[in-house]
């Protein structure tokens, strides 16, 4: 009788641990794969721009295009044990230009938000576990007003230079009225972070058109 008791108890121990067993537990993916952070991490993109001003006396649509690069140079922990990290930015007008600094940001990961603070505003781009038609209010920890981020399309092919990423758009402003026309979209390839965004900010209450549009693209990406 005790041996039966003494096997019973030892299958159901066994039983036990299996189910605890990392390597027979599948854990479900939250989306941090879009948005990978490590120090040495480095982005190059290139941006296309154009500047509108319709509204002067002679009108003034100037286009050009440069540059952008983002780098994780350093990590520390907050006053809460929270690892936030630092990005260093550049600019330059093309390849054989000199890299020029800007000023740097910082984001992290925390309550299942990615949060970014750049020239102290904390904006939440992200909110785990993503998935398809999930928003939030982008500035829950400002003093701005309240503006819904959503995500439209979440793991849809996206061709950018000829290579193809598994990415999620996020709309971050969607602004279209008789007075101006403010659209943001960012996107986010699994497994490269931000890859593409699109910003629209122009005033068309006067009789022309005054602001800028700009694109953003993924140009290179080293882990």
């Amino acid at each position: 009788m005790q041996k039966s008791l003494y096997s019973i108890l030892l299958l159901l121990i066994v039983s036990a641990c299996n189910r605890n067993d990392p390597d027979s537990t599948i854990v479900p993916s939250i989306g941090k794969e879009f948005y990978p952070i490590k120090i040495g991490s480095l982005w190059e993109y290139k941006v296309d721009s154009i500047a509108y001003d319709d509204n002067s006396s002679t009108q003034a649509i100037d286009t050009f295009t440069y540059q952008y690069k983002e780098q994780v140079t350093d990590m520390y922990l907050d006053d809460l044990g929270i690892e936030t990290y630092i990005i260093n930015r550049w600019f330059r007008l093309n390849d054989s230009a000199e890299w020029y600094p800007a000023r740097n940001y910082q984001t992290r990961i925390a309550d299942y938000k990615v949060e970014r603070v750049e020239e102290n505003v904390r904006i939440v781009k992200l909110v785990l576990p993503l998935k398809d038609r999930n928003n939030w209010n982008g500035n829950m920890f400002n003093n701005k007003d309240y503006q819904i981020f959503k995500i439209l399309n979440y793991q849809t092919p996206l061709k950018i230079n000829g290579n193809t990423y598994n990415a999620m758009q996020v709309e971050e402003s969607n602004i279209d009225n008789f007075v101006e026309e403010i659209k943001k979209n960012t996107w986010y390839g699994k497994g490269y972070g931000m890859i593409k965004m699109q910003y629209d900010s122009l005033n068309t209450q006067s009789t022309g058109t005054k602001g800028f549009r700009y694109t953003l693209t993924i140009h290179n990406y080293q882990p």
